[in-house]
């Protein structure tokens, strides 16, 4: 067996050294890239009217731009073809007994794009899952294009003039901020909106 002297010990620690390297920047270049969030943090028409609105109500009546008057409103864009918006459903209908409950809040959604999934409609879809909450129709996203909505589910919160005062995404992906969280943004624009 040879005796190594420090040179050839050096050299060895320092080929090791460089193969790591390499095998380390091989593995970068071939892992996979960590998933994009495209969801959005601002929005355009915060500080704006709310657009001109005509929609038909899932069982009956019209939602029309005056009846985002008088009232904070949470109007939530979503669709049950969406995964986001499945998995925010459970809270979406919290958040409408919560705000059912506050004589200074409304709730309303809008289901956007014209695609029910297997349910085909939102009858079935409400009937299986036992909900009951707003909701205005928007097959041709008309109202999606109009709002300048660019994911599902949005939530956009109104001032009781009609004005776009705040945006956020999901309750449960992306902000991750809850039924509590976007209650909370709610009453603090009906309570600035009170001051005013």
């Amino acid at each position: 067996m040879k005796n190594m002297t420090r040179r050839d010990t050096l050299t060895g620690l320092a080929a090791g050294m460089l193969a790591t390297s390499v095998a380390l920047d091989v593995e970068a270049q071939t892992a996979p890239a960590a998933p994009v969030d495209r969801r959005p943090r601002t929005y355009d028409l915060i500080g704006q009217a709310a657009p001109a609105t005509d929609l038909a109500r899932f069982g009956g009546g019209r939602l029309t731009q005056a009846a985002f008057r008088g009232k904070t409103t949470i109007v939530q864009f979503w669709g049950i073809w969406c995964p986001d918006c499945l998995a925010d459903v459970d809270d979406v209908a919290e958040l409408n007994r919560l705000i059912s409950r506050d004589r200074k809040l409304q709730f309303v959604g809008i289901h956007t794009r014209g695609r029910y999934g297997r349910w085909g409609g939102l009858a079935p879809f409400f009937a299986e899952k036992g909900y009951s909450f707003p909701v205005a129709i928007d097959d041709d996203s008309t109202a999606y294009k109009a709002w300048g909505i660019k994911w599902v589910p949005s939530f956009v919160i109104i001032d009781s003039d009609g004005i776009i005062r705040d945006y956020t995404t999901d309750l449960k992906a992306g902000s991750g901020i809850g039924v509590q969280g976007l209650l909370a943004k709610a009453k603090a624009v009906a309570k600035t909106k009170r001051r005013a």
